[in-house]
């Protein structure tokens, strides 16, 4: 009786059947178009992984206790904003040039966080300046000292890093980790935990991986943010990790990371450390609880004395801090980077290690250049990922045609994350030029309206120039032409790179 019962027929049905079903919810829950084509492209070329593929990471599901937990930060955020930052004035918003006004109301009215007066910014620009800052702030640390990164490696001068917080919480200093599950999964695996809590340190694991829970709850969403909070008074952010570039990933074959901080004083520190706080409230129910204890108790006295001194400095720098995550709705920095590629009108210069954009920001990239905007994008000549490598290249002949110029560094894995425009914008932060990063990783930037500080990180920019090497459009043609069928078919899956 089963040899009469027409299992290929069966087969075939189910499998037209699951891939029809996957795409009609690709095309009602997929926003960007790029995203919807590759994922297309997978359920119909390999149906059985591409289904599984989409299950476990087509979507970024957050579970139902999360996704409650991310409701109350979102309110956290804005009366945050709300009744720190508007009750001292600090919204500058109004004083920015014309063309930025608009352009820092795209995450304002998205995150709470406006741009705010009154800060005073340095450079760090080499991995031993940026460790010897950190330590010494630390060291220092009278109130709290907050650690939020997506990698944490024990090695090298990181272990002393690492010594000076447990220090720092045997003293009583209030004292809070938070280390990505996936980016620090050697951390996670070794005895550095343990010793961080016996030295009293109040240690969270971000997004942690639950196997059994893979098809309910997308498993590959990053907290991707670099933060330091001291005392309430200094931050750190930036493209740098807790790891110490002469051992970190020495067998990969890139040469050193090369990162870049910014260490801040003044009413960017507030929303920082709000962030920290948040991100802290949504990973358990008892953090939630403890960050709303901290909030309404001496949080909220230190908060309030720290922006009065802040406010003093009537010469400070006009920054904005934006704060960006899936869960928000609409992918706030890549809305900010589109548009205010379109306002330049002298001079773009980006460093990314990845660089794998959409139709839309490679329009902007190359409209910028057709109309005689000096654009300059340097990116790493050796990264981690072949993939994204691959991928990247694939668009290398577009932009060149239309005058962009695309520099190889040579001097290592250039992993920092700054985009300046004309000589009174940058964008710097933990965002890069990927669609991971615009659309699945929590990530962090800072937008500074001035001059002399985008002059500093333009001068930055120039030094990895100096360790570059332009690419030419005619030898980048002249290349085997099976060059550009690998890099344009691996292109079709970079949305989901």
């Amino acid at each position: 009786m089963l040899r009469n019962i027409p299992w290929g027929e069966i087969f075939v049905l189910l499998h037209v059947l699951v891939v029809v079903v996957l795409v009609i919810r690709v095309l009602y829950h997929q926003r960007n178009t790029g995203v919807t084509v590759a994922w297309i492209l997978m359920l119909v070329a390999f149906p059985l992984l591409g289904a599984i593929g989409y299950l476990l990471i087509g979507e970024p599901r957050l579970g139902t206790r999360r996704l409650r937990r991310q409701n109350e930060l979102v309110k956290f955020y804005q009366n945050f904003s709300q009744t720190y930052l508007h009750d001292f004035n600090y919204h500058a918003c109004s004083g920015l040039d014309e063309r930025y006004h608009g352009i820092s109301q795209i995450a304002a009215k998205k995150t709470g966080f406006e741009a705010t007066e009154f800060n005073q910014l340095i450079l760090l620009t080499h991995d031993e300046e940026i460790i010897m800052a950190l330590r010494h702030d630390i060291q220092q640390a009278k109130i709290s000292c907050l650690l939020a990164f997506y990698i944490v490696d024990a090695q090298g001068s990181i272990i002393d890093l690492l010594e000076d917080v447990m220090q720092a919480a045997r003293r009583g200093v209030v004292t809070s980790m938070l280390v990505d599950s996936v980016g620090s999964a050697r951390f996670w695996r070794s005895e550095w935990p343990q010793k961080l809590r016996r030295a009293g340190i109040s240690l969270t694991e971000a997004l942690p991986i639950q196997l059994w829970r893979t098809f309910l709850v997308r498993a590959d969403l990053r907290n991707h943010r670099k933060i330091a909070v001291i005392d309430q008074k200094i931050a750190y952010t930036g493209s740098f990790n807790l790891v110490d570039p002469n051992f970190f990933k020495k067998s990969a074959g890139v040469g050193k990371w090369v990162d870049v901080m910014i260490r801040g004083e003044g009413s960017l520190v507030q929303p920082l450390a709000a962030i920290f706080a948040g991100d802290m409230a949504v990973e358990t129910e008892s953090n939630l609880l403890q960050v709303q204890r901290w909030l309404d108790s001496y949080g909220k006295k230190e908060l309030v004395n720290n922006l009065e001194v802040s406010q003093q400095d009537k010469d400070g720098i006009v920054v904005q801090v934006i704060p960006s995550a899936p869960e928000q709705g609409s992918p706030v920095i890549y809305d900010t980077i589109v548009n205010v590629i379109h306002a330049a009108t002298r001079r773009i210069m980006i460093t990314t290690p990845y660089f794998v954009p959409d139709e839309a920001l490679l329009l902007a990239l190359t409209t910028a250049a057709i109309r005689g905007v000096d654009v300059t994008l340097i990116v790493p000549e050796v990264v981690d990922s072949k993939l994204v490598k691959y991928a990247s290249r694939a668009y290398y002949p577009r932009l060149l045609k239309a005058g962009v110029k695309i520099a190889l560094y040579k001097g290592g894995l250039l992993h920092a994350k700054t985009l300046t425009v004309d000589n009174d914008y940058a964008l710097f932060g933990t965002v890069n030029m990927d669609m991971r990063s615009f659309y699945l990783n929590m990530e962090i930037s800072l937008a500074i309206y001035d001059q002399e500080m985008t002059d500093k990180i333009v001068t930055m920019q120039n030094t990895y120039l100096r360790d570059s090497e332009y690419i030419e459009l005619k030898l980048w043609q002249a290349r085997a032409k099976w060059w550009g069928l690998v890099e344009n078919t691996v292109r079709l899956v970079g949305p989901l790179l």
